[in-house]
């Protein structure tokens, strides 16, 4: 034990070793499963559009939101691929390379202290209130940006200190300054803070550093003032996505509308640079994990709390370093980030939450948060306590981005799942159909996002033959009504979908249970189905669904088939039931029963119910309608009747037949 503290006590580690370090921490935080993530939300479609529909349409796709962002996709999506976990390593990396690049320009600003710089570094690399940095593609393009205007701040900085390649620095700072404001509104007025820095890097007396800086500042301002009338008077599709709400209110009522502002400046204060470094801690048992990751979340917390804490220790500063110059130094600076920052945000009247999907409006407060925390902790006396307070701080921050990881690789799984059970049950579609399904139990896809895949699966290459709608977002929106007979026409981010409300197919998919295709006979009164669902089952037209094709999943993202339990049986012996082939219904069925697994809802048995009785063997129908019907007499039972009123139907009237109907109705309280 001696030798092994007297070997800690030797370890001292430079500001060289902040970039390992760094990156450490950035794949502990981000690297971990990133083979298990896939594409989420808006990139889905995104990159079903560059893959399958070619670059031009992606193209159309950005014009009317962010047209140059939309180019820098142009450049890497041809280079990366419809590969996940490509995206996902990129994403982590870029995250690296933005706190770095905050870390150097820290560095420059106060080369006398670098721990405090260390710790704003360290704050924004793991900031806990972003949690959609998983959204790899998407992000992995912001912080393509921010690293942009990050580097023009650092490269404007150098040019600044150094006579050496001065006007080189300069000319590269203006290109990604330009970058960052022809691409996107999160980082704009961010520009300013560039005034503030410069003021600070040169001597003199206040009119000397104001003509400087003014001087200096001056390519940016004519930068800054070029791209903003662009947006003003040529970009027309400027306030497609969100409206100036804080103008509209201004204009209506100036003192209602200057509170509006206030009240959304205090909350934003609170939220961003308190509230979401306190909600790691007040969070952490709410995870609802298995044993398993439960562990693996603790074991990783105590050991980033571990290896932060060393770091720190043993991080080498100059003797003379005092911390608290450092927050009277840089306090201002973190205060202009900050206010800077939400600029963009409280124009739109929005006020950011650390709830999806508006904790994306924390990314642009990251930057100021982060600086204005650690001045906060340079003020604390006791070196050890800071060191223990930024531990746990990193720690839980750290612990707080696995507990988001995991719900999205939860929700990628439930994907794939969904998918795969709709290729056993739908081997094709007519082209033109609409899906309506229930709002399936994800967090991080919507219906829109969910359409990509689709027609990845189900429609050629060029060609947007199918789209999904969840009941209980479009049903008396998108579509007003799903009686059938209504041509449909909706534009989907680029290509537009041709429909009609005659061939549509409801499917409800509430896993654990199978995806079930709405039956328009039973299921209208089979109240296990969401109400929306239920309602409509009238409509579900299962004639769309063909079968001389085979849906190919794209591999992708789906390499390897789920083992064949007992939805894929389920789903397979559905699609039997469709084409009217009962022995392969029963051969399924056979199959099913003898696994070691079972159904989740126990309207799955019904189709097995109906092969049974279709082959002559009643006894077996009867008892599987037996085991439904003890679940819930009054939910089983209306459905349950209909499906035995249609075998009655459709089978020949044998004694048999009639005795086991006899049994039906009066078990189960049929109507006669």
């Amino acid at each position: 034990m001696k030798k092994i503290i007297g070997r800690l006590d030797e370890i001292k580690f430079t500001s060289r070793s902040v970039v390992w370090f760094m990156l450490l921490i950035a794949a502990l935080t981000y690297g971990l499963f990133f083979w298990k993530r896939g594409f989420y939300w808006d990139e889905y479609p995104w990159a079903w559009i560059y893959y399958r529909l070619g670059p031009d349409m992606l193209t159309k796709t950005f014009s009317t939101s962010r047209p140059f962002w939309g180019m820098i996709y142009q450049l890497t999506m041809p280079v990366i691929g419809p590969n996940p976990w490509i995206w996902q390593l990129l994403a982590m990396i870029l995250r690296w390379v933005t706190a770095l690049l905050f870390w150097l320009i820290l560095r420059v600003l106060w080369p006398e202290h670098p721990r405090p710089a260390l710790w704003a570094s360290l704050f924004f690399l793991v900031y806990p209130g972003m949690g959609q940095h998983f959204i790899s593609m998407m992000y992995s393009h912001f912080y393509i940006v921010l690293s942009c205007y990050l580097l023009s701040l650092y490269l404007s900085l150098l040019a600044l200190r150094s006579e050496k390649n001065r006007v080189i620095l300069f000319i590269a700072s203006y290109l990604f300054a330009a970058v960052n404001l022809l691409t996107m509104e999160y980082f704009y007025f961010l520009e300013f803070a560039r005034l503030f820095l410069f003021w600070k890097m040169f001597a003199g007396t206040n009119k000397v550093r104001a003509q400087k800086t003014a001087l200096y500042f001056a390519p940016y301002l004519f930068i800054f003032l070029g791209v903003t009338f662009w947006r003003m008077f040529f970009f027309t599709f400027q306030n497609a996505s969100y409206k100036y709400v804080l103008l509209d209110a201004l204009r209506s009522n100036f003192l209602s509308g200057l509170l509006l502002l206030i009240n959304n400046i205090a909350l934003s204060f609170w939220r961003t640079i308190f509230e979401v470094w306190m909600y790691p801690f007040a969070t952490l048992g709410l995870t609802g994990f298995g044993p398993l990751t439960l562990t693996l979340m603790l074991v990783l917390l105590f050991s980033v709390i571990l290896l932060v804490g060393l770091f720190l220790f043993k991080f080498q500063a100059p003797a003379d370093s005092n911390d608290r110059d450092f927050a009277r130094k840089a306090g201002f600076i973190g205060l202009v980030f900050w206010g800077l920052s939400g600029g963009s945000v409280w124009l739109i009247g929005i006020v950011p939450q650390l709830n999806f999907s508006i904790d994306r409006f924390m990314l642009p407060f990251m930057l100021g948060s982060s600086l204005i925390l650690a001045c906060l902790i340079a003020l604390i006396k006791n070196q050890r306590t800071q060191m223990i307070l930024l531990a746990l701080l990193i720690g839980f921050a750290v612990s707080r981005q696995f507990r988001v990881e995991e719900i999205f690789r939860s929700d990628w799984t439930t994907q794939q799942n969904l998918f795969w059970q709709m290729t056993w049950r739908i081997p094709a579609l007519e082209k033109g159909t609409i899906l309506i399904s229930n709002d399936l139990p994800v967090t991080y896809f919507s219906d829109n996002s969910l359409t990509g895949p689709l027609n990845w699966i189900y429609s050629p290459p060029g060609e947007m033959n199918s789209i999904l709608y969840f009941a209980t977002v479009r049903i008396g929106k998108t579509l007003p009504s799903l009686a059938p007979g209504q041509p449909h026409e909706h534009y989907y981010v680029g290509p537009t979908f041709y429909g009609n409300t005659s061939d549509m197919v409801l499917f409800n998919y509430e896993p654990p249970a199978c995806l079930h295709v709405i039956d328009p006979e039973i299921d209208e009164v089979n109240r296990l189905l969401p109400e929306l669902l239920r309602d409509n089952a009238k409509y579900s037209n299962q004639n769309v669904i063909l079968f001389n094709n085979e849906a190919v999943l794209p591999r992708q993202f789906y390499p390897n088939e789920p083992q064949h339990g007992w939805c894929y049986y389920f789903t397979k012996a559905e699609l039997a039931r469709q084409q009217n082939d009962w022995e392969q219904v029963i051969q399924l069925g056979d199959k099913a029963f003898a696994l070691n697994d079972y159904p989740n809802d126990p309207a799955e048995r019904f189709v097995f119910i109906e092969g049974y009785a279709h082959m002559g063997d009643w006894e077996k129908a009867m008892e599987l309608s037996q085991v439904s019907y003890k679940i819930s007499k009054n939910f089983v039972g209306p459905p349950l009747c209909k499906l035995w009123d249609r075998i009655a139907r459709q089978t020949d009237g044998t004694q048999e037949q009639k005795v086991t109907l006899d049994k039906v109705r009066n078990k189960f309280e049929c109507p006669p």
